[in-house]
This record gives C-alpha cells, structure tokens and sequence, in this order.
C-alpha cells in the first residue's frame, strides 16, 4: 500500500522550446496548432541533406544577466538550462525556503557540447605560415596562446551544469546523464529516489537538448534518423504518420522541481502531479539505432506494475514518436501489446511534429507538457500525421486538440542505442 505522504510530487515546471521562453508559451502553441520547424539560421547547412530544425530563439547571455566572462564557457544549452532551472525554482517557492542547500538535489540529462569554431580562429591565423598553411612549429611556440585557457571546459556539459548549481546555490546530490532522450528520464527518476531514500527533500530534475549546430546535425545523419526527402516540399516530422520519413532536430529544454507531498504540504506549495512509477529495458535493433518492440513493451509494463495499476489506468500516452519508420512502427507494436485490451481507450500524442526531438530534453520537456494535459483537460494535435499509419488500432490525437480528463499519463522515451524508459504521472488525490 502506498503511503501518499511519502509519494514523490512535482510543485515546479519550466519549458523553453522553438515555440516559447515559458511552458505556458509552448502550450498555447501547441493547442493552435503552430510548430517551431524553420530553415537553419545559426549556420550554413547547405551541406547538409536536412536543413531544417526547430530552433529556440532570443534568448541569450544578455537576457539572462549572465556576466560576459562565464559566457565564454556556456553556449545555448547553458541559457536553456539556466532558464529553466531558475523558473522552476521559483515557481516551487524554492528561492523563499528555508531548506539548507545541502538539501536541493540537482539531475539533468544533457547530450553532446560542440566547440565553436571562431574560438579557434585567432590561433590559427597567428599560426599560419607565409603562404597561409597552417604552420604548427609557430602554433606550438606560442599561437595556442591565442586559445581561450578554459576553453576545453566549454566542451563538458559539467561545466554548465555546474554553473546553473552555484547560481541557484544547490549543493544536494547531483549528476549529469548522457546523451539521448532516456537520459533525462533518468535524471527524473535519480531525482525522485533520492527523496524516497531520504537524501534530498527537494530536487531540481529534468533535460536539455543539445545546441543545433554543424556536429549536432552530422552525429544525427550518422545515426540515419533524420527526413531528408524532398516529398511534399518540405521536411517535417510526421510522428506515426503514413508517410514518415524522420525526424527533425529540435533544441528545448524541460525543468521538474521534486519532493515528497508532505514537504510541499509543509511548505505550503501546489503539489502539481506525482510520479507514479517508471520502467526501464534495453534491447537494439541490428539495422535501427533503437530499441526493439519488446524492449519499449517491458518498460511500459514495469512502469505500470510500479505503479500498481492495470493497463486501463493509462489515459494518455505522450509516446516518443520520432516520425523514423522502424522507431515508430516498433512503438506502435508495443502500445498494441501492452494496451491490447483497451485501445478504444487510449489516447497517444507526440510532441516531436512540433517541437522537433529535443533528444536530451525529450523526455522531460514531454513530462511539463504532461502535467498541462492534467491541469487542463486537453491534449495538444500531433502535427503533420492527419494520414496515420494504417496499422495503428489506438486513438493519434492528430487532427485538433481534444478535451479529456486524465487521471494517469504515461511518458515513453528512447535512445538511439537501445534504451528505453516509461514514465507514469498522475493527478494528485
């Protein structure tokens, strides 16, 4: 028997996304129908057979107050987790406790940090011989002075990480989970067992992607997961669509402040959902970079048993639905497994048409979007996948948003070297 007490509550939520700096920007987004999916603007991609990619926008240091010297050591991924973390931070009330900072736990799942090449450009130019070679004797007697000493810093997501924790003043458990989508489930799931265990009483947890840029798009294209067709004019991810061929790169990042409901209720703050239960499995394709049919059913199933439910507990399923053929034909087989009983009953979004896979920031930004569902009563439209797949038996929200009252939402999330996680959240009592 459950001690409600004792259950693990969220009382803070932040979401960046292409679509907003807020959760409640994004949300409205979603509910018009709009998605964050442009042209690259922060490079040239004209090497690139995908091009496109749902990118966040105007937010920098400067909109932060974050003093110019420590930007030289954070990029994107540093202000998108920054902004979270703070907002979340406040919203749970957590810059007015009296918790020690010993107290606050820190879990994020971060990808790959990519160095700039211009950081790199003044040494090169004072090591450059007459005829413009490179030349390495001059690079190593004195043109590597040129480099900005912590700039191999700049390329460890620790590194911001760290900075977001002195900032913020948190001095809890910590770590940082790496690279895909399943690593920010983890750091949720890190997060709500050290409260259990008794070795935090608040935790900040959640994910962030990585920063579009040239290295970020190649890794993405080696990983054979990208639409790059010409059909239709354009390339968009089509979760569970017919005619998915993909998916699209997307930066965001999604923020959860945790704790046991008897401390929000001692503190006075909205518990906003709990974290009922969560599954893990592994098992990877031969020809796909992701995890089998019965690798997601197990994690669904162990999330559920977790949660000491039935299937048809299950409302919603925010699945990961990346628009790649093998991924969502496996997460289709799996849904029909585990629901097979129940789904005329099951309704099943994905985020991914609109905000592009926020690979790292997936799982958690998918959780914030969670939690809407639940204080509203609506599911968002999965976009561009009006002409499903005809082999899906359960209900693709995808034509517009639809009004329900959930009580258990079910969050699946995978990697591109077979892991899985499910998650389940659920309204507070």
């Amino acid at each position: 028997m459950k001690n409600e007490d004792e259950s693990v509550v969220v009382t803070g939520v932040a979401l960046v996304s292409s679509l907003g700096l807020t959760a409640d920007e994004t949300w409205d987004a979603l509910l018009s129908g709009k998605h964050g999916t442009l042209p690259i603007k922060d490079f040239n991609a004209n090497g690139f057979q995908c091009r496109v990619a749902a990118q966040v926008q105007n937010l920098d240091h400067s909109s932060l107050g974050v003093h110019p010297r420590d930007a030289r050591i954070m990029d994107k991924h540093s202000y998108m987790l920054l902004k979270c973390a703070r907002d979340a931070f406040t919203q749970s009330n957590l810059d007015k406790t009296s918790l020690a900072p010993e107290d606050i736990g820190f879990f994020a799942g971060m990808g790959m940090v990519d160095y700039k090449v211009e950081d790199l450009i003044p040494s090169i130019m004072k090591s450059m011989d007459s005829e413009r070679n490179l030349d390495y004797n001059a690079f190593y007697s004195g043109g590597y002075q040129e480099i900005y000493p912590l700039w191999p810093l700049a390329m460890s997501n620790n590194i911001s990480f760290c900075q977001i924790a002195i900032s913020l003043n948190l001095k809890g458990e910590n770590a940082v989970f790496s690279p895909h989508s399943d690593s920010g489930a983890q750091a949720i799931i890190e997060g709500m067992n050290t409260i259990r265990d008794k070795r935090t009483k608040a935790v900040l947890a959640g994910g962030v992607s990585e920063k579009i840029s040239p290295s970020n798009l190649a890794r993405a294209h080696l990983f054979k997961i990208l639409n790059t067709s010409e059909r239709d004019g354009e390339k968009l991810c089509r979760p569970f669509a017919a005619n998915r061929n993909g998916t699209i790169l997307g930066e965001g990042c999604g923020m959860l402040t945790l704790e046991s409901r008897s401390s929000a209720n001692k503190r006075g703050v909205q518990s906003l959902a709990s974290i009922a239960g969560y599954g893990f499995a592994f098992e990877s394709e031969e020809e796909f970079a992701g995890p089998t049919a019965g690798a997601i059913s197990h994690a669904m199933k162990e999330a559920i048993d977790m949660a000491e439910i039935k299937p048809s507990g299950i409302d919603i399923i925010i699945a990961h639905g990346d628009g790649t053929n093998v991924g969502d034909k496996n997460e289709i087989e799996a849904i029909h497994e585990i629901f097979s009983d129940y789904l005329n009953k099951v309704n099943v979004y994905s985020s991914k048409g609109a905000l592009g896979h926020l690979l790292a920031g997936a799982a958690a930004a998918d959780t914030v979007l969670g939690i809407y569902m639940l204080k509203n009563g609506k599911i968002p439209p999965t976009l561009n996948s009006v002409l499903s797949d005809k082999n899906i038996k359960f209900n693709l929200v995808n034509k517009s948003p639809l009004k329900v009252i959930p009580k258990r939402i079910m969050v699946n999330c995978q990697s591109y070297e077979g892991q899985c996680v499910s998650l389940i959240i659920e309204m507070v009592k």
